[in-house]
């Protein structure tokens, strides 16, 4: 059993909390730094975080950002630390060697490089309900690798460990996975409703179960597409994850991005009276050109299929409306292009209309999240996950190491 971080009493304690905030950064075209260009993952922590500074607990903030070689400064945590103090209405400032002594509580921004000598002294001065944050994980080969010598480096500087990061629950690294094993360690209120709510998926849907996968890449889906596809009434397919099945289905689909169509063809042996393909499409001869409407059978071999058609949203829609238990990972057309972004955009408000009432709906994945917050729906979806490949490895029924880590005594 996974306990809650709110169930221990943390006071004075060091927390050390392993945060999900990989997030997208865009350059400020006036002051030419790096910001944060979408703070959702941020605003996931707070609820733990908002408990950890009530608890007046030191806390010691880790994550990671992107995947960068070596150490680089556009890889930088300090953009999402200035967010985060933005958040919660703290001053941030940058460390390298020492606290300052602030009357108040702080973000404290370390910039310093902890495997040249022993930062972890620094922790134990943090002021209660302050911050000690460190520098982008994944600058060190030690923590991709799980490394005992780097975990333990990471488990001097707390005394309790709590992971609130599910989106980076399918890793096995350092601090998701082996940094649990050295500590007294709890769940984030975040990574505790994410499990609750994808369990409501997988292990006690209300039929009927609909799921709608789209997104670029099949092979990353099989095994949640053949999972859920034993309890699911229908599952739709579009993207470029649709273009595989129309190809196995003997479809032109032109030039238009398209991998693993020998698993496509099986998915559709094993599923062919569940897999709903789109009917029909909107195809161009490049990305500049004029787009044209046409029935899947009418595709060009100089074209790309770049989102679904009138028809495709009208079936789709209709089936959508039957179910009592939605999930949707990757979204149906190249969504980059707001000319393509209609038909995933409609299938997210017919989601969210049902979602929060007659329904229990949960999306998941980057792209996904971009077109419920283009579509302006996200508050009236169930839940939305914060973890892409985590939500899909969860929902093929396997176990995640850092849940699993959790659950060990």
């Amino acid at each position: 059993m996974i306990k809650s971080i709110t169930s221990v009493k943390v006071t004075g304690r060091r927390v050390i909390i392993r945060a999900g905030f990989d997030v997208p950064l865009e350059k400020n075209i006036q002051t030419e730094q790096w910001q944060v260009a979408d703070d959702t993952r941020i605003r996931d922590i707070l609820p733990t975080l908002n408990y950890l500074i009530e608890q007046k607990a030191k806390i010691i903030i880790m994550a990671h950002l992107g995947r960068p070689e070596g150490w680089q400064t556009e890889k930088s945590l300090w953009p999402v630390a200035e967010k985060l103090g933005e958040l919660i209405d703290y001053s941030v400032t940058k460390v390298s060697d020492k606290l300052p002594d602030y009357a108040v509580a702080h973000v404290n921004f370390l910039t310093s490089d902890i495997t040249k000598r022993d930062y972890s002294r620094l922790s134990q001065t943090v002021e209660p309900g302050s911050i000690l944050f460190l520098e982008n994980l994944r600058f060190y080969k030690g923590e991709e690798a799980n490394e005992t010598k780097f975990i333990n480096l990471l488990a001097g500087f707390g005394d309790v460990y709590v992971n609130d990061a599910f989106s980076a629950a399918h890793r096995k690294e350092s601090s998701t996975f082996g940094l649990a094993a050295k500590l007294p360690h709890y769940a984030g209120v975040d990574f505790l409703k994410e499990i609750q709510s994808l369990n409501k998926i997988i292990k006690n849907p209300r039929p009927p179960l609909i799921v709608l996968i789209g997104g670029a890449k099949i092979a990353d889906k099989v095994p949640t597409i053949a999972n859920l596809a034993k309890y699911a009434q229908a599952v739709l397919i579009g993207g470029a994850t649709a273009n595989a099945f129309l190809k196995a289905k003997g479809y032109e689909i032109g030039k238009s991005k398209v991998t693993d169509v020998i698993l496509a063809k099986d998915l559709l042996r094993q599923y062919k009276d569940k897999i709903i393909l789109p009917i029909d499409v909107v195809v161009a001869g490049d990305l500049e050109s004029k787009p044209r409407l046409v029935a899947v059978d009418k595709v060009m071999p100089n074209d790309l299929i770049l989102d679904i058609g009138p028809e495709s949203i009208r079936k789709f829609s209709k089936i959508i409306r039957e179910g009592k238990t939605l999930v949707w990972n990757g979204p149906f057309g190249l969504i980059e292009k707001p000319r393509y972004a209609f038909g995933s955009k409609s299938i997210a408000h017919i989601f969210a209309t049902r979602s929060k009432g007659s329904a229990f709906g949960v999306i998941g994945g980057g792209e996904t999240i971009e077109v419920v917050d283009q579509a302006k729906v996200a508050e009236y979806i169930d839940h939305v996950s914060m973890g892409g490949g985590a939500m899909l490895e969860f929902l093929a029924g396997t176990k995640l190491p850092a849940i699993k880590a959790l659950e060990e005594k």
